[in-house]
C-alpha cells in the first residue's frame, strides 16, 4: 500500500495537503484527513485535527505512513487505555515511518510513549522519546514493560534518543517481546529505568525468541533493580552490540547470578564486537559481572574494550556463570571486584563452564581476594592464548587463580596449579 507523508508545523506542507484532498475526497478535508491513512501534524496539542496522534490513528488506518515533525514537544495528555492510538500510548498497528527532525515525544508519565503491535513496524528517525512509564501487571507479554517503547513487531530506532524513561518489571527504554526484530542505530538509550518485578535491562530488554542488533550507538547511565542496567538478553534471543559503548550502568541484583551492570545474557546468544564496555556496576549484595554476565548462554566478545566496571562478588569485567565465553582481541583493565568475597577482577569463572582468551590483553584489575586477572572454577575449563596477563592484584593469585583441585586452566599450553 502506498504510504503517506504527513508534515508537521509547516503552512505550506499542510495548504498542499489540503489541497490534495480537497481534489480527492471533498469531506474529508474539513476533518484534516483522508482516505489516504493520514493527517497533517500541525499542532503539538493532544488529540484533534492536526494532532501527531490523529496522523498515527490516519497511519494505522491506512496501513501505512509516514509523520514529519518538527524540533518541538509534542506532549502526551489524553488518558486511557486501548489499542488504537485513541489514548493513552501511540499504538502503532501499521507501517509507521516518524521523521522527526529533532522532536521530543514525551509521555509526560501517563504511559508508555509507543505501542508497536504484533505484525506492525516503527521506524523512528531523530525522535527523543521520554517520559514514559509502562503501564499494567508484569508479564511476558509486555504488561508492565517498555517505558519508552514496547516492540511486538519490527523496531527501528535510528539517530534518536530514548531517555527518562521507566517501567516495573524490564525494558525502562525498550521492551522487545516473542517473535520482534529491534535495531538501534546511531542512537542513545540513557538514564532509563526498571524495577523491582523484576527489574530487568534498564535500557533494552528482550523477552522470549526475538532478535535485537544496537549498533554505533551509546548506552549510557540506565539502571536495573536486578540485571542488565544497559542490556538484557533471553535464554532464546539473538542480540548483537556492534561499534557501540556502555558505560555507566547499573544493576542492583542481591544475588550471586544477579548483576551483569552493562549487559546480562539469560541463556541466549550475545555479541559484543568493536565496542567499548565501561563503568558499569553491579552493585547488589553479591552482585557479580560489573560489566558483562553471562548465564549460562553463548557470549562472543571480540575487539573490545571492558574497562573500569566493578562488581561486588565477582567478575568485575566479566562473570562467566556456567555456559561458554570467548574473548577474543579484547582488553580487560582495570576492573575491580570486592569485597563478598571479591574473586576474579578480570574476568570470573563460576561452575562447570568454558571460558577461551585469544590474542587479548589482561591488564591492571584488581580484586579483594583471589585472582585479580583471571579466576577459574574447580570444574570449568579456561584456555589463555597468546594473551598478556600482568600487572594486576590480589591477596592470593594477583594475575591468574585456580579454584580447588581443578586442573582445567591453562596459560598458552601450561597448567595453572590448582589451590588443592
Amino acid at each position: 500500500m502506498r504510504s503517506t507523508t504527513l508534515r508537521a508545523g509547516t503552512v505550506a506542507g499542510a495548504s498542499a495537503f489540503a489541497l490534495l484532498l480537497l481534489a480527492a475526497t471533498p469531506a474529508a478535508a474539513g476533518g484534516g484527513s483522508g482516505g489516504s491513512g493520514g493527517s497533517t501534524v500541525t499542532t503539538t496539542a493532544d488529540g484533534g485535527a492536526g494532532s501527531l496522534r490523529a496522523a498515527v490513528q490516519a497511519a494505522n488506518a491506512a496501513g501505512s505512513g509516514t509523520v514529519v515533525l518538527s524540533p518541538r514537544t509534542y506532549r502526551l495528555a489524553l488518558a486511557g487505555s486501548d489499542d488504537t492510538a485513541a489514548a493513552g500510548d501511540l499504538d502503532v498497528t501499521g507501517h509507521l515511518v516518524v521523521e522527526g527532525r529533532g522532536a521530543t515525544v514525551d509521555a509526560a508519565r501517563l504511559d508508555r510513549v509507543f505501542d508497536v503491535r504484533p505484525g506492525a513496524s516503527l521506524t523512528l528517525r531523530q525522535v527523543t522519546v521520554t517520559g514514559g512509564v509502562a503501564p499494567g501487571q508484569p508479564s511476558a507479554t509486555g504488561g508492565a514493560s517498555g517505558g519508552g517503547i514496547l516492540n511486538a513487531g519490527t523496531l527501528a530506532v535510528e539517530r534518536s534518543t530514548v531517555t527518562g524513561n521507566s517501567a516495573v518489571r524490564a525494558g525502562g527504554g525498550i521492551e522487545a517481546i516473542a517473535g520482534s526484530t529491534t535495531t538501534v542505530t546511531r542512537s542513545t538509550l540513557s538514564h532509563n529505568a526498571t524495577g523491582p518485578t523484576p527489574g530487568n535491562g534498564g535500557g533494552l530488554h528482550l523477552t522470549g525468541t526475538g532478535t535485537v542488533h544496537v549498533d554505533r550507538s551509546h548506552v549510557v547511565g540506565n539502571t536495573a533493580a536486578a540485571e542488565g542496567g544497559g542490556l538484557w538478553n533471553s535464554a532464546t534471543g539473538t542480540m548483537t552490540v556492534s561499534g557501540s559503548t556502555v558505560s555507566g550502568n547499573t544493576a542492583r541484583g542481591p544475588a550471586a547470578d544477579n548483576g551483569g551492570g552493562g549487559l546480562f545474557n539469560d541463556g541466549g546468544r550475545l555479541t559484543v564486537e568493536r565496542s567499548e564496555v565501561r563503568d558499569n556496576v553491579a552493585d547488589g549484595a553479591a552482585g557479580s559481572g560489573g560489566g558483562l554476565l553471562n548465564d549460562s548462554g553463548t557470549l562472543t566478545v571480540t575487539r573490545t574494550v571492558v574497562d573500569g566496571n566493578r562488581a561486588v562478588r565477582a567478575g568485575g569485567g566479566i562473570e562467566a556463570d556456567t555456559g561458554t565465553t570467548t574473548l577474543e582481541r579484547t582488553t580487560l583493565t582495570g576492573n575491580h571486584t570486592g569485597a563478598n568475597p571479591g574473586n576474579g577482577g578480570g574476568l570470573h569463572l563460576t561452575g562447570a563452564g568454558t571460558v577461551r582468551v585469544d590474542r587479548g590483553t589482561v591488564t591492571g584489575n584488581s580484586a579483594a581476594n583471589e585472582g585479580g586477572g583471571l579466576w577459574n572454577s574447580e570444574p570449568g575449563t579456561m584456555t589463555v592464548t597468546r594473551t598478556e596477563v600482568s600487572g594486576n592484584t590480589a591477596p592470593v593469585g594477583p594475575d591468574v587463580f585456580q579454584d580447588g583441585a581443578g586442573r582445567g586452566f591453562t596459560l598458552d599450553g601450561q597448567r595453572v596449579p590448582g589451590e588443592a
